[in-house]
């Protein structure tokens, strides 16, 4: 299991951003329960990398790097975004996405309360999409080596998995 130390206040006593974190020093995964301390400013991609055990384990996120930021077959994504509450920064919005077969597939979003709940709310439905996805990646090609385009969300975005999934060997052994 790995998982990152909450990077704590900053000296000016505001907590730093994903990527001020994910440069701490501490490699490249954040804890993703230390993130609802933060209020994001803008919208963030964080790629689930690891979520363990019951509620208050494990659950690590990797900042999505660069202006044109990518992911892959097989990868599972958090958008986080600031929330359309009734005062600013009183709410968040939180998205989960599963990568296959070249297109971002929409998992589940929320507007939620900004009040550092939202990673264990969010917990079963990311261990599902990371299950599901393992699982799929077993019988078919979820387009592993394949780069899908996060700020084409709206080009990409289809709902429910692409058909026929890369490499299926059902299709394929009929075919």
């Amino acid at each position: 299991m790995t998982s990152t130390p909450d990077p704590g206040p900053d000296p000016e006593g505001t907590v730093p951003d994903v990527a001020q974190a994910a440069d701490s020093g501490t490699g490249d995964q954040v804890d993703v329960r230390s993130l609802a301390r933060q209020r994001p400013a803008a919208p963030a991609w964080l790629l689930a990398t690891e979520i363990d055990g019951p509620a208050g384990e494990v659950f690590t996120a990797s900042p999505v790097p660069g202006p044109q930021p990518r992911a892959f077959g097989g990868d599972v994504l958090l958008r986080v975004a600031p929330g359309a509450g009734p005062e600013p920064g009183t709410a968040i919005s939180v998205a989960v996405w599963a990568v296959a077969a070249g297109v971002l597939v929409p998992v589940a979003a929320w507007d939620l309360p900004d009040d550092g709940s939202w990673p264990e709310r969010i917990r079963a439905t990311v261990t599902f999409a990371m299950s599901a996805l393992t699982e799929l990646g077993e019988h078919a090609g979820l387009g592993e080596l394949d780069a899908v385009d996060l700020d084409a969300v709206p080009r990409t975005a289809v709902p429910g998995l692409p058909w026929p999934l890369a490499g299926n060997r059902r299709v394929a052994a009929v075919g």
